[in-house]
């Protein structure tokens, strides 16, 4: 071989080498972003079970003060925009003592039944 051609493969293999610990790299960056993306996923969706949670919370008060008489009695079925929460009553107390409030903040959905007396 002259020297030349020892040089062009010498130059050949160093380009191989730079693909090859460039593609490493690449794979390695790709999966040290996937659980951060997934973890901000999770965070998102438990901030909006939070507010969701607090938002059927909220409604669960008005229907006891409705029920004390300190407040009026919302429709069954109505809804209360609370600015990116909504309360909804589902069933208020009548013949049967129970009230379903849901309150919805994105994606989320949180219910909670009220029995009263």
């Amino acid at each position: 071989m002259t020297q030349g051609m020892r040089q062009t493969n010498r130059r050949g293999i160093i380009l191989v080498v730079i693909v090859v610990v460039m593609s490493i790299l690449a794979l390695v960056v790709a999966g040290a972003i996937r659980p951060v993306r997934d973890e901000s996923e999770l965070a998102a969706l438990r901030v909006e079970t939070t507010r969701a949670f607090y938002a059927a919370e909220g409604g669960a008060f008005i229907v006891m003060n409705a029920v004390m008489d300190r407040a009026e009695m919302p429709s069954e079925g109505s809804t209360l925009d609370l600015g990116g929460q909504d309360i909804r009553f589902v069933q208020l107390p009548g013949s049967d003592p129970v009230a379903v409030i849901e309150g919805s903040s994105g994606n989320a959905i949180r219910r909670i039944e009220l029995t009263t007396e």
